[in-house]
Order: structure tokens, then sequence, then C-alpha cells
């Protein structure tokens, strides 16, 4: 299975995440599907519930599967099934459902050749996942077993068995917190870097619309996106001026009759009572810039909700992150 293999490479690029954690991640995903009475089908059935059949056949016919948003994931799934996977991956709530939105598309399109919904996940699939974790036990497995060979073969006085038994404790907690240290510092989160990924998978979802796309066609590209605005302030940062001309461009062309709600979302920093106005003046501030490219003012309201409907936890700079955003619904 290539294939899912350049799926995980992609996920790790994109997210910031190793090798084994995207694998795990792709590895408690199969496992909660293969133990989900009726499997992939009813995981199929859980997107087209909420109005994502058109999505669903994308993945399983269609060339170029749709992308779906981390907040499309959840209303389709539940909050609880991304936290479960998310605590098998041992990854954080919003990194696990912005990735695993990402890889769903693909990995159900390689998942369903020919169109035909398995009964339960090929065993290919459940290895190729599954390897690097079997491969980093058995590095594991083979280190402990040398160092055990080496320690019987020598011919150590025994008095000195203990000091060498603390001597190795010692080097392997001080490997294991440098090593914890190291990846704290490469996986640190970058708001800019992550803006500028949102915009990129958002601006291309938009340039993979088809004619005559619906309204939700249209959302679930939008919502790919998060505009990145300084702190307290509604002013809409420079280089998302072009993403959203792209937007202008494709709501112009949506369906007649379609109204989208511009949702203004913050972080829980500060006062609520703050934060709840900042929202509506974020979500004011991108619809005056809609508008101002030539979209019809009919075709959007705004409102905002400050920090009271949070898509991930307020505990990291990522959950924030994910938090201070602009959401459009349909009307």
């Amino acid at each position: 299975m290539g294939s899912i293999n350049a799926i995980l490479s992609e996920a790790g690029a994109q997210f910031g995440l190793t090798n084994s954690k995207a694998t795990s991640l792709l590895s408690s995903f199969f496992s909660m599907i293969n133990d989900m009475p009726g499997g992939l089908a009813a995981f199929l059935d859980r997107f087209r519930k909420v109005g994502l059949g058109d999505s669903v056949s994308s993945w399983i016919t269609g060339s170029s599967p749709r992308p779906i948003s981390g907040t499309t994931l959840e209303n389709a799934v539940g909050h609880d099934w991304i936290d479960r996977i998310a605590s098998k991956a041992g990854l954080s709530y919003a990194t696990a459902s912005s990735a695993l939105a990402f890889m769903i598309p693909s990995v159900i399109q390689r998942l369903t050749p020919g169109g035909v919904i398995p009964n339960r996940l090929p065993t290919e699939a459940l290895s190729s996942a599954a390897a690097t974790g079997t491969n980093y036990a058995a590095t594991a497995r083979d280190a402990a077993y040398t160092t055990e060979t080496a320690v019987r073969k020598a011919t150590t006085p025994g008095w000195l068995w203990p000091l060498l038994a603390l001597l190795a404790l010692f080097l392997i907690g001080y490997w294991i917190w440098g090593g914890s240290r190291q990846a704290v510092h490469n996986t640190a989160f970058n708001v800019e870097e992550q803006a500028r990924l949102g915009a990129q998978r958002a601006s291309a979802a938009l340039a993979a619309l088809k004619p005559g796309y619906t309204a939700r066609d249209l959302v679930t590209a939008l919502n790919l996106n998060v505009i990145n605005f300084p702190t307290g302030s509604a002013q809409i940062p420079p280089d998302s001026m072009n993403y959203l001309n792209h937007v202008a461009l494709a709501i112009k062309a949506a369906p007649s009759g379609t109204v989208l709600e511009i949702g203004g979302h913050t972080d829980n920093t500060g006062d609520a009572g703050a934060n709840m106005a900042l929202s509506q003046q974020r979500a004011d501030a991108v619809r005056n810039y809609l508008v101002q490219q030539g979209v019809p003012g009919s075709m959007l309201v705004t409102k905002g909700y400050g920090d009271t409907k949070p898509v991930a936890s307020n505990d990291t700079d990522e959950g924030k992150f994910r938090n201070r955003r602009i959401e459009f619904t349909m009307q």
C-alpha cells in the first residue's frame, strides 16, 4: 500500500507530524473503523446523514476526492469519536482532527477500488499503518537483547553490577529527557506557517470546485482556512487578502439564492464580552472586504460568537489558533 504511505508522508509534512505519529493516527483510525458496527460503510453513512453524500461519492468514485475540514469531520462523526483517536495516537484534538480530515478523502479513495466498499479493511492497509510501530518495537527489542547479551558475556565482578545498573538508568533517563526536549522544540507550533498552509489548502480546494458546485461544497472548501487575525485586532492581515479575493470569486459563482453566514470566533484569552465584540468586528471586516470585491451584500450575513464555540482546547497555542477563526455556514 505505497499510496497509503504517500498519504502519511504528505500529512506529516502538512501538520508537522513525525512518521510514527502520522502512522499511529491512521492506525488508530483504522482500528476504530474495524471496531465500528457496520465498518467502513457505517462510517461513510455518517457523512451522508449530514448532507455530504456528494463528497462521499467523490471519495469512492471520483478522481479528485473533495476535501473536508476538521469542523466538518466533527459534525459527521462527533467530538468524542475524534477525541478517542487523538488519545490513542497521543496527539492533541486539534491536530488529530485536522490531520484526519486531510487524510480521510484520499484514504477512502484507496480503500474503495472500483467503487466497492469492503466489509472489513484490507489486511494490507492495516499492516501498512502498523509497520512503523512494529519496526520501532523490533528495534527496541533488538537493542535490549544486545545489551543483555553483552552484560551476560562480560566478566564484570558482581559488586560492580548495581553501579552499572544505576549508570544505565541515569543514561536512559538523560536520553529520554533530552529527546523529549528536542521533540518539543521541533514540534513547536508555528502560527504563521499553519496560517500559510491553511490558506494553501483552502485555495486549492476552491480551485478544484467543479462547475455547478453546491453551496455546501463551497462552505467545505472555505472552512479549510483559518484567517490569522493579529491579537486584539479586526484588521484583515495583508497576507490573507489574496485568499479572500479567491473567496469572493467563488461566492459570486455560487448557486442563485445562496446566503452564507460569516461567523467570527475567538479563543478564551481576555474578557468574554470583549471577545464577543471582537469576533463580530472580525466577521464584519471579512464581509465588508468581500462586498468590496463585488460579492452582493444580500449573500452574506455575519455573527460574532466570541469564545463560546471552540473547536479545540484553549490550553495550547495550537488549540487557540484553531479557535481564532472565521467560519462559513449556509443559511
